[in-house]
């Protein structure tokens, strides 16, 4: 569950917070939240929901099941299949996608 680790990292650089801040938040040494980085230990179940809540993320998005950031409360599912299909372009598709909905976008205009 490496992706777990790196995903949970940009969460919490992103929050500037720090492994003991996040430690402190889950009841857990400063040691366990670098395990859980790392890839070496994982979260129970009720770690990883209290995790998803705090940052307003869905399980699935720390578990690296989908690429979507935004919890599922804030966008449909249409939207959110449109993006998992986006984001698993290729940077030059993605470029392409972004350029014609701009494109699009200044038609309504």
């Amino acid at each position: 569950m490496k992706k777990f680790g790196e995903n949970l990292r940009k969460l919490r650089d992103r929050h500037d917070m720090t492994q003991e801040a996040l430690g402190k938040l889950l009841n857990v040494t400063q040691s366990t939240i670098a395990y859980y980085e790392s890839g070496k230990k994982q979260p129970t179940l009720e770690t990883l929901i209290i995790i998803a809540d705090y940052f307003e993320v869905s399980t699935d998005f720390l578990l690296n099941r989908t690429n979507v950031i935004s919890t599922t409360s804030e966008i449909s599912k249409s939207d959110s299949e449109l993006l998992n299909k986006i984001n698993k372009l290729s940077d030059e598709n993605r470029k392409e996608i972004e350029s014609y909905i701009n494109y699009k976008g200044n038609l309504s205009k």
